[in-house]
């Protein structure tokens, strides 16, 4: 019985162990595959976009500051309220430029009433200027009249003292008759003359009207600055907007924008959202891809799954090195009804769609291959062999690459995971 039992564990042993051959044998002769991963030769739309990131920008930022100094009375708007244009943002104490104004008022009352009195002296010396140039050249014809009169009766008294027909008293009373109106002709000379000297008065009294008119101009002057002083004192919203920080509070005094070499107190900023706009940065590789007016698609953690619309509407001539990457800035105004949920500061992801190529053949980024500066896939046929096909590319979005030619619709390529094989530094 013993015998037996051995004999029956040997023959099972030896079943066993040309068993395990047989399927060593077998594993050993299989063929070794490995799966590959595959992808097909797509014709369609294909959308070159460009990737990147930015920052959430209003339209304008502005400091508001007070151009006079004084005591804060009045200061009706608060952290987030919004402001129209021309509503009152702050009022200091109109007091003291009220009380200038009041000054420069009464000096200009004063200054005008200079203006008009030099005006009257001017026209009373034009007037005697008139009078005594008419009298003393009257008086001047009158005594050369009587002068030559008493000459020509001098000279008929001398003849006649000649013929003893008149005395010698007769001659010397007519000689002094003569000489007495030889010197009315003088003294009517020297008055004519003193008209000179008048004329010279009537024209300093025409340069001290000159004068008072300007202290007038001048006083206007310093009524319409004092006036502009005085409107200092309120700050009107110079457009509209969202107070995003208020930085002074009422019974605060505050430094003069105008006077204070530092630039004067910052009262509040009003931040305008009627635009918002996101700063994006892209990559000298992708700038050549972007132009003016490309559509864009907004992303932020603030909102997942939503896209803002945008549109590009500037571009940075110049770029900026920042740890060796050289990007340039790009402004994308975001366009959507829903751009205010976007907030000035926030992160902002942009895809920013460069072109759309219309039935266009393309493949994987990962199916192409370099082999001497020349790019290649391996094409699966149906019954699984791989060939190596030279191909010519388009463009890339990131993700495929355009075939020019190489390639048809429906075929099957070899796609390599990681960068195997992959032309993205050299033809990006």
């Amino acid at each position: 019985m013993f015998k037996k039992t051995v004999v029956v564990i040997i023959v099972l042993a030896l079943i066993a162990g040309g068993i395990w051959f047989y399927v060593k044998k077998q594993i050993a002769s299989a063929p070794v595959t490995n799966p590959v991963q595959t992808a097909l030769v797509k014709k369609g739309l294909m959308v070159v976009d460009v990737a990147c990131s930015g920052t959430v920008n209003a339209n304008q930022n502005v400091d508001i500051k007070c151009q006079a100094g004084g005591q804060i009375v009045k200061l009706p708007f608060q952290l987030g309220a919004l402001v129209k244009q021309g509503d009152l943002l702050l009022e200091v104490d109109p007091t003291p430029e009220e009380q200038a104004l009041e000054v420069a008022q009464r000096n200009l009352e004063q200054a005008q009433f200079q203006y008009q009195t030099a005006q009257l002296n001017l026209q009373i010396a034009e007037q005697n200027l008139i009078t005594d140039t008419a009298t003393a050249n009257a008086n001047f014809l009158s005594a050369e009249a009587a002068a030559a009169n008493d000459q020509i009766l001098l000279n008929r008294t001398a003849t006649l003292l000649k013929e003893n027909l008149a005395s010698q008293e007769d001659y010397d009373n007519a000689k002094t008759t003569l000489t007495q109106a030889q010197a009315s002709v003088a003294l009517a000379r020297a008055a004519v003359n003193k008209l000179k000297t008048e004329a010279l008065q009537v024209k300093l009294q025409g340069l001290s009207v000159k004068l008072a008119n300007v202290a007038v101009e001048s006083n206007k002057v310093a009524v319409q600055q004092a006036q502009i002083n005085l409107s200092y004192t309120k700050v009107m919203a110079p457009l509209t907007g969202v107070v995003s920080n208020v930085a002074v509070q009422i019974g605060q005094v505050i430094s003069s924008a105008l006077t204070n070499v530092g630039g004067g107190t910052t009262i509040l900023t009003l931040v305008d959202l009627s635009h918002i706009y996101v700063l994006a940065s892209v990559n000298e590789s992708d700038i050549d891809k972007v132009h003016v007016g490309d559509t864009v698609y907004i992303t932020g953690s603030a909102y997942p799954g939503k896209v803002f619309l945008g549109k590009v509407v500037q571009m940075g001539p110049v770029g900026t090195n920042n740890s060796n990457v050289i990007t340039f800035p790009v402004n994308v105004e975001v366009v959507g009804k829903d751009k205010q949920l976007l907030k000035p500061n926030m992160t902002a992801e942009v895809d920013i769609i460069a072109n759309r190529l219309h039935n266009v053949v393309y493949i994987p980024l990962q199916a192409v291959q370099v082999q001497g500066r020349k790019d290649f896939v391996n094409v699966v046929g149906p019954d699984g062999t791989q060939t190596l096909t030279p191909v010519t590319l388009g463009v890339n979005n990131g993700r495929e690459w355009q075939v020019l030619n190489g390639l048809k619709p429906g075929q099957k390529v070899v796609v390599y995971s990681g960068d195997y094989g992959s032309t993205w530094m050299r033809h990006h």
